[in-house]
């Protein structure tokens, strides 16, 4: 819920900041880098690049990292991911015009994730708990994209194994 009320106030303060920005619908050859911030198996930062291979698909690469601390009366605990992995996704965007909504600066979309995890757990009381692990990442993800500027937008992805609020530039 929170994660949705900050997307939503970021949405509204570019808009109100940037009334006269001429940012396009996403198109073939489009590429974007996008950076953030949010949650996982914990709080984290994941960064991913698209590269649009049509007007509706586009596929990229992404790496994310996410920790998490467990503090008990005896023990003080902590999980740590690293994820990296491809990404492909529908951007919808094209088709909310016929709903009736402007799609000039909106980039919505869904996708899947795969790719490989490590996770690294600690102990600081016992080794009977420590090591690292290594396995396959899958997951999905919604999100959309809103440009405030021609190149830059603001965007937000819900989804498993991570979700995020970031920053993206088209380039």
């Amino acid at each position: 819920m929170k994660k949705l009320l900050l997307v939503t106030v970021l949405t509204v303060l570019c808009n109100i900041i940037s009334k006269n920005a001429q940012a396009q619908v996403f198109e073939k050859g489009q590429k974007n880098f996008n950076i953030g911030v949010g949650l996982g198996y914990g709080l984290g930062a994941n960064a991913s690049v698209d590269v649009a291979i049509s007007d509706l698909l586009s596929v990229g690469v992404v790496g994310a990292f996410s920790t998490r601390s467990y503090g008990y009366v005896l023990s003080n605990y902590r999980v740590t991911y690293i994820g990296v992995g491809g990404r492909v996704a529908a951007h919808v965007g094209k088709y909310l015009k016929e709903v009736g909504i402007n799609e000039d600066k909106l980039d919505p979309y869904v996708g899947a994730v795969g790719g490989f995890r490590a996770v690294r757990y600690n102990d600081a009381y016992s080794s009977y708990y420590g090591g690292t692990r290594a396995g396959i990442m899958l997951g999905g993800f919604v999100g959309a994209r809103y440009y405030f500027k021609e190149k830059m937008a603001v965007y937000a992805e819900g989804g498993f194994p991570y979700s995020t609020v970031g920053i993206s530039f088209k380039f």
